[in-house]
């Protein structure tokens, strides 16, 4: 099991910097009706954010794990491989209920067919951590491995890991405005 922390800064009443919490991430907290697959979204800001002075921690609208215009939202994320051996019997009702209330705000975002395919008002940046997973998109299919990195400027795509193995991204979401 691989072993993540949150370690936040900020600044106590004296303007001083030191570490306001630290924090394990859950990275195998996995769906029941998507074996292996996790999101644990570990870190978000709003807009009105701000740095210097006391740390303070802020209202975040809890309906969505997208990130309003300027915020962001960072995460784990877990792709089983569709080679895994022996799958859990899916139930696509409860799948579906399952990723509506774990994922809200982006399970809307994702299209019946083909199955994955996506589109956010983000910029993401995204980091292959462990594994390695095919990013889908309309005219490119490109397999990245540990230590790439992509930069997805708000295009529709998807994330397909059929390397026999887990797959662990970090995912940094910039909201923003789509022309």
């Amino acid at each position: 099991m691989s072993k993540y922390r949150v370690l936040v800064t900020g600044n106590n009443l004296n303007n001083k910097s030191k570490i306001i919490s630290e924090t394990p991430i859950q990275v195998e907290n996995y769906f029941e009706y998507q074996p292996g697959f996790s999101v644990e979204v570990f870190w978000r800001t709003s807009a009105k954010t701000t740095v210097g002075g006391a740390f303070k921690t802020q209202e975040i609208d809890q309906n969505t794990i997208l990130p309003e215009v300027a915020g962001t939202s960072a995460m784990i994320v877990t792709f089983p491989s569709t080679q895994a051996d022996a799958p859990a019997p899916v139930d696509l009702d409860k799948l579906i209920q399952e990723t509506f209330a774990r994922l809200p705000g982006l399970a809307e975002t994702f299209e019946p067919e083909p199955p994955g395919y996506h589109l956010t008002n983000t910029i993401d940046y995204v980091v292959i951590l462990e594994g390695t997973v095919n990013l889908l998109l309309d005219e490119d299919a490109k397999t990245l491995n540990v230590g790439d990195i992509v930069v997805q400027n708000g295009t529709r795509h998807a994330w397909v890991n059929d390397s026999g193995k887990s797959v662990r991204l970090l995912v940094i979401m910039i909201g923003m405005e789509r022309v």
